[in-house]
């Protein structure tokens, strides 16, 4: 794939700029061509891990990533997150390659608070595969895996497994749909 001059912006030169100023600093391991255009509020004291070519489109709304002691962050390469993010990781979160997360999406993988005294919340992982699209407004809870292909539609709340190459959605989120998806195509973002 190229890439002519004229499709070159000032405004993605900055962010390509930005993001090899900004994210170095902020994860323990940053691939090539890293991204970040509007505000990008990143807390590590655990470990994130960026693939290359990861775009953070933080505006006009800014995104936060929360990574605690002992916690892991993975995304994959190609991935691409709106504004808006919201990241809440105390035990593991992994995104796979060729991602789209659209605006005002927010994943966490802990509850934080107990409902009562019985509730025995704690951290359980969540799990992203390749090539999916979460929509917009999108709430993703703990112990969730997003089946490879798999689309999630806007305003969802997904709080259990979604297989591979569906269409989900509702709240709480069930398979709506199958898609067809051919081996090695992938979805793009603008």
């Amino acid at each position: 794939m190229s890439i002519s001059f004229n499709q070159i912006s000032l405004g993605k030169v900055l962010a390509v700029l930005k993001g090899a100023c900004i994210l170095p600093f902020k994860a323990n391991s940053v691939g090539f061509l890293g991204r970040i255009s509007g505000k990008l509020r990143v807390s590590n004291k655990g470990k994130i891990v960026i693939g290359g070519n990861v775009s953070f489109h933080a505006k006009p709304f800014p995104s936060s990533i929360t990574v605690s002691k002992e916690a892991k962050l993975w995304v994959g390469d190609h991935v691409f997150f709106n504004y808006g993010l919201d990241i809440g990781c105390t035990k593991s979160i992994r995104i796979g390659s060729y991602t789209i997360i659209g605006p005002m999406v927010n994943m966490m993988d802990t509850n934080f608070h107990p409902v009562d005294v019985n509730d025995l919340s704690y951290s359980k992982e969540i799990v992203i595969s390749d090539n999916v699209w979460i929509g917009r407004g999108v709430l993703i809870l703990p112990g969730v895996t997003i089946g490879q292909n798999s689309v999630i539609a806007a305003g969802s709340v997904v709080t259990r497994d979604i297989p591979d190459n569906v269409l989900a959605g509702g709240s709480p989120a069930k398979v709506i749909r199958e898609i067809q998806v051919p081996p090695n195509w992938i979805r793009r973002h603008n």
